[in-house]
């Protein structure tokens, strides 16, 4: 048995949050080269290396954008998924982890590994509900 999908026009949200994320990576992107310029971190280095009088700081914002880039990717796979079927929900859901991983990397970066908290908290009311979805999705797509 086949499904057919039709793209309903409320997926521009969808697309627009997928661009959005692109801003977000950027942000982060931007954040680790600064703070790699400002505090000597040479190439190859991923994270300052250890002694370094300034390597927590570094460290916070390269975590900051590793941490989200581990779970960029297959958030937003989810994301278009279960857009084809929820695009509004689907969207909010997916805005939700965007502003939330900007809170939580401007957080890290500004106040050290404790100022991440209020946007992962924000972050995960985006992406949990959004892979519980996803199961959702699923079972409509194998129960058609």
């Amino acid at each position: 048995m086949s499904v057919t999908i039709e793209i309903p026009k409320e997926y521009g949200y969808v697309v627009a949050v997928l661009a959005a994320a692109s801003i977000l990576n950027a942000y982060l992107a931007g954040n680790v080269s600064m703070a790699r310029k400002k505090y000597g971190i040479k190439y190859p280095n991923m994270y300052a290396p250890e002694g370094h009088k300034h390597a927590a700081a570094f460290n916070c914002a390269q975590r900051a954008h590793q941490n989200t880039l581990e779970t960029m990717s297959h958030l937003l796979i989810v994301m278009l998924v279960c857009g084809l079927f929820y695009p509004v929900t689907s969207a909010a859901l997916g805005a939700t982890w965007i502003v939330g991983r900007f809170i939580y990397g401007w957080g890290y970066v500004n106040n050290g590994p404790g100022g991440r908290h209020p946007g992962s908290l924000i972050s995960h009311l985006g992406d949990i509900p959004l892979f519980v979805m996803a199961f959702k999705v699923a079972y409509e797509i194998i129960s058609a």
